[in-house]
């Protein structure tokens, strides 16, 4: 059995990419003889490990420092949050058999690292999302950049890899790249069926948040709905961004085609009602596990060019590339699949084929099997 304690103490507690993530790879490496312990003050993780009965822990530590705000007060938390924190590792460490540290966020990424190393630790850092102002400007980068020498690092696309090597001058034998692997039986190839139906079908599963880029899919659908008489569009996720987003439905005149369906815990359902799968992130689009799930699901995908979409997407082979924050753009590549559908068969086959090969939950399990035993 190898025992593994998770860390958490993010600057915001919102479900999206990286939470899936944890729950896909622990809910895998649980049958494969490992043991998570999960300490954090992400009221996400805390709800979703607490409902599966996983063993978790509330803790704190002291504000994510990468904001003005987290800056400005981590000094001030600095002391009570380093012998917290020193504490929990030596109780893990000797009373429940931990041998592994796996950091998800900034905070214990320096609180938690040099500590853990010197009682025998081995210490995993996870990055989910691609490196702005919050690291690249933040002076703490300094010691992130010192720290790293003394772990491994997982990064989830090759773009987020690119900048720890390019920005953050980490040096390349110490990260590794480990794609998020979805459960494919939990998504069937749906039945093409355009070509009889009077139906258009325009989907997105995202937090409504700004850096989803939620506002240029509607006026890329205001753009195209006089083409397609038929389409609606169905977005499914929270976030600040909705209120907004809905007064700006109305402007467009959109609100009689727009179905907003809020937070679904079993998004795949979701999928078998779209044609066309979008997804218009602006900016921190580090892999797109969406997408991912889209095209196993036999969708036709459309997502903005940037961060680590373009791993997952060979544009016009397994789905479509549009400029990010180009509603033009976007137009252009809807009215392309509806006029393409011939197309959109093979697209679909060839998208399922490489989830299967790169992007499935037994790969990354295996995958970070490997890595953990080590």
């Amino acid at each position: 059995m190898q025992n593994i304690l998770i860390l958490k103490f993010p600057h915001s507690s919102l479900f999206g990419g990286g939470e899936r993530h944890t729950l896909l790879l622990v809910e895998a490496l649980q049958k494969k003889d490992f043991k998570f312990f999960l300490a954090t003050s992400c009221q996400v993780l805390l709800k979703e490990f607490s409902s599966r009965k996983w063993l978790v822990q509330r803790w704190w530590a002291g504000p994510e420092p990468v904001s003005k705000m987290g800056l400005l007060l981590w000094p001030f938390t600095l002391i009570p949050a380093c012998l917290g924190m020193i504490y929990l590792l030596i109780y893990y460490r000797w009373f429940k058999k931990v041998r592994i540290l796996y950091c998800l966020s900034l905070t214990e990424k320096i609180l938690a690292t040099l500590p853990a190393r010197i009682i025998g630790l081995k210490v995993i850092w996870v990055e989910h999302v691609t490196f702005e102002r919050w690291l690249t400007k933040n002076p703490l980068k300094y010691l992130y950049r010192y720290l790293a020498s003394l772990v491994t690092i997982v990064a989830i696309s090759r773009v987020i890899k690119q900048q720890l090597i390019d920005d953050i001058r980490i040096k390349q034998k110490g990260i590794t790249v480990i794609y998020i692997g979805i459960d494919l039986s939990r998504f069937k190839m749906k039945e093409y069926r355009w070509q009889d139906s009077a139906r258009y079908n325009v989907g997105c599963v995202a937090r409504i948040e700004p850096e989803k880029g939620i506002e240029f899919l509607l006026q890329a659908v205001k753009l195209v709905k006089e083409f397609i008489p038929f389409m609606r569009l169905i977005i499914v996720g929270e976030g600040r961004e909705r209120r907004r987003l809905e007064w700006l439905s109305e402007r467009l005149d959109l609100k009689e085609i727009i179905q907003w369906v809020g937070y679904q815990k079993e998004v795949e359902k979701w999928y078998s009602y779209f044609d066309v799968y979008v997804l218009p992130s602006v900016k921190r689009e580090s892999f797109g596990i969406t997408l991912v799930e889209a095209m196993a699901s036999g969708i036709p995908v459309i997502a903005s060019r940037i961060g680590g979409t373009v791993e997952v997407i060979d544009h016009k082979k397994t789905g479509l590339l549009a400029e990010p924050g180009s509603s033009r753009d976007l137009a252009d590549q809807l009215l392309y699949l509806f006029n393409n559908r011939g197309e959109i068969g093979a697209m679909a086959k060839r998208a399922r084929a490489k989830v299967e090969k790169e992007f499935s939950l037994e790969r990354m399990s295996r995958d970070f099997y490997l890595l953990l035993r080590k």
